[in-house]
């Protein structure tokens, strides 16, 4: 990440909450508002519905303010940084989700106590540039995938008290049953190409995960490397598998928990680094994700690196 020079510190500050983030409630939000009203000039909106943060933080960069601060998960912070990207205004995160992977990624503590007091100390300091990836318009932070992994989330998507609930492990419970009887593992359906062109097709593969930073989530406090060598400070890494048998997926899953994980040795791996674009084509409409949020299917996109896209405060 690269500093950004020449800003002045962040007095005037907009809090976006989600009331329905897995780590929110009304009485963490009250907290939370007195402790940072005593370092800001402090603006305190609440979401209302999916995608009202990304209108919020739309109004914020015309409104007087200084900052953005988002209280909720990583779906909050993926619709206000889609407002945010490619300005000057800054994000701030206090953890309110369940993974919460880039503030994890960013060494924000997981408290949201802890996660203030270090936003209090940071407001003084240069915010961060911070790439972001892009993919048919919009923007994410940590990662996007087609096939599999976006059919997880749609479908945990659907029960949303249960998500709320249950947390890291209804994705697991619904992985399982989607891989035993809910995801056509016989016919690969989707093409995936570096690069902007689409010259070298890998064709017939179950499901493409692209990479920003690391790692792809987490269960619990460990870290799932799907893409084990991508870094905040190059482009984009993507992997893509061409056979989902219990075999082949087990030993790769296994390595991403590892605390040394490597997947190169597996021939039904396809693992790229460090790239500017990749292209994703599909032969009937895929479920598609971004940050771990559903964003619907589609038949072709170009996931692009966005250098320096996104201010962020940490």
């Amino acid at each position: 990440m690269t500093a950004t020079a020449g800003r002045e510190a962040v007095r005037r500050l907009l809090l976006i909450v989600n009331p329905q983030a897995q780590r929110v409630n009304e009485r963490r939000a009250d907290d939370l508002e007195r402790l940072l009203s005593a370092r800001f000039d402090l603006k305190v909106v609440f979401t209302e519905s999916r995608g009202h943060a990304t209108d919020l933080a739309r109004d914020a960069t015309e409104m007087d303010v200084d900052g953005v601060a988002v209280f909720g998960g990583d779906g909050t912070v993926n619709e206000v940084v889609n407002s945010l990207a490619r300005t000057d205004l800054p994000l701030a995160i206090i953890p309110g989700g369940g993974a919460n992977v880039l503030p994890r990624s960013l060494g924000i503590p997981r408290d949201p106590w802890r996660a203030a007091a270090a936003l209090m100390r940071a407001a003084d300091l240069p915010p961060r540039r911070m790439p972001l990836g892009r993919a048919d318009g919009r923007y994410f932070t940590c990662n996007c995938g087609v096939g599999f992994d976006a059919a997880i989330v749609r479908a945990v998507e659907r029960h949303p008290e249960v998500k709320r609930r249950v947390g890291d492990w209804f994705f697991v419970w619904v992985g399982l049953r989607l891989f035993a009887m809910g995801y056509d593992r016989r016919h690969p359906r989707v093409h995936v190409a570096p690069g902007r062109d689409g010259s070298q097709w890998q064709h017939g593969v179950f499901f493409a995960i692209v990479q920003n930073v690391p790692p792809f989530t987490f269960l619990g406090r460990r870290a799932l490397q799907v893409c084990p060598e991508s870094s905040m400070d190059g482009g984009l890494d993507w992997l893509a598998m061409d056979r989902m048998s219990t075999v082949t997926i087990l030993p790769v899953l296994l390595s991403a928990f590892s605390s040394s994980p490597r997947h190169t040795s597996n021939r039904h791996v396809t693992y790229r680094r460090d790239q500017e674009a990749v292209r994703i084509r599909c032969d009937r409409p895929m479920p598609f994700q971004a940050d771990g949020e559903y964003v619907g299917e589609r038949m072709e996109l170009l996931v692009e690196s966005v250098p320096d896209a996104l201010s962020i405060i940490c």
